[in-house]
């Protein structure tokens, strides 16, 4: 049975948060207009189950660390309009546009060429970029004792295809964000990024080149979300009626509530199989596992810690973990 306390939900906002929050948030609301971003992935081999999208994952993982709001994703085959279609619509609406895939040497590697499409760019071969790629390629080849290809746009069949990786859109910005790598990101029309689709090294180059995009777009310095996770043993059934009403009280202090039934954060999981015990005692879970984790996340800490009091309170939560 729910508590008796419950009848709180029925007190304005006002009244139920401290006074030095109310000042908080509407500080941090003047200051920090919300940067939006989207992810487009381009490839078949994510949409025939090929590969697994691990890209997607990782952007969403760094926007949430500088508190961008990533609010679309769309994967895209290797198809000229629906890339066109998918850049232009998501560069109209978002603030950041990122996409990943479709930048190599043969003959479905078409970003490049689709996305100068969408923007009526030309494409042109990008000197910086196939000096620095002759550079490190060979020098990587030296340290390896093994074969390489130089680009050459009027070479061999194998010297073209690799100078095609430098066949960039023009007018576009031009940045290496990691020293070890030829590969650029290109940006067309102000906020389109071009990223490769290799995993790992999609996320080194956005560890390397996001921060620096978001400072630039803002007047302050980049303010993380939080993410505080609640344990409870109560139904969701039982907790919706609460969690929608604690929704409606938070929301204008931007915070999102979520619910997880039989769910725990991977790091949680991985230190409770190392255990070998669901007794929680050394994963920061107060009794047994929670039967539902809540989440409540926002950028505002004062405002976090009344909904956590909240939530603990009213739905016999315990908390778990701020990640």
């Amino acid at each position: 049975m729910l508590r008796r306390s419950c009848h709180r939900w029925l007190q304005p906002l006002s009244h139920t948060l401290p006074i030095q929050c109310r000042h908080s948030f509407s500080v941090l609301s003047a200051q920090l207009a919300p940067t939006t971003s989207a992810f487009c992935v381009i490839g078949d081999e994510i949409l025939n189950g090929k590969a697994l999208d691990a890209n997607s994952q990782v952007f969403a993982q760094r926007c949430f660390a500088l508190g961008v709001e990533l609010e679309k994703i769309e994967i895209v085959p290797d198809k000229h309009q629906a890339i066109i279609e998918s850049v232009q619509h998501l560069s109209r609406k978002y603030d950041i546009v990122f996409t990943s895939g479709g930048i190599g040497p043969t003959h479905d590697d078409i970003t490049y060429e689709a996305i100068g499409r969408a923007f009526s760019c030309n494409l042109r071969y990008h000197e910086p970029t196939m000096a620095r790629m002759r550079q490190i390629m060979a020098r990587r080849a030296s340290s390896n004792h093994a074969r390489w290809t130089a680009p050459d746009p009027k070479g061999t069949p194998d010297q073209i295809a690799c100078a095609r990786m430098a066949l960039l859109p023009e007018p576009a910005a031009v940045t290496y964000p990691c020293d070890q790598y030829w590969v650029p990101v290109v940006c067309v029309n102000q906020n389109v990024h071009i990223f490769p689709g290799i995993p790992r090294l999609f996320a080194e180059m956005v560890t390397a080149y996001l921060p620096g995009l978001v400072s630039r777009l803002s007047s302050h310095a980049p303010q993380a979300f939080v993410r505080i996770l609640i344990g409870t043993q109560l139904r969701e059934s039982v907790i919706a009626p609460v969690l929608e009403k604690l929704q409606a009280r938070y929301a204008p202090m931007g915070i999102k509530l979520g619910s997880y039934p039989n769910w725990l954060p991977p790091q949680l999981q991985k230190q409770q199989e190392g255990s070998g015990s669901k007794s929680g005692s050394e994963i920061g879970i107060k009794t047994s596992e929670p039967l539902v984790v809540l989440s409540a996340i926002g950028k505002d800490a004062c405002s976090l810690d009344a909904c956590k009091q909240d939530l603990c309170e009213l739905l016999e939560g315990f908390e778990i973990k701020s990640i």
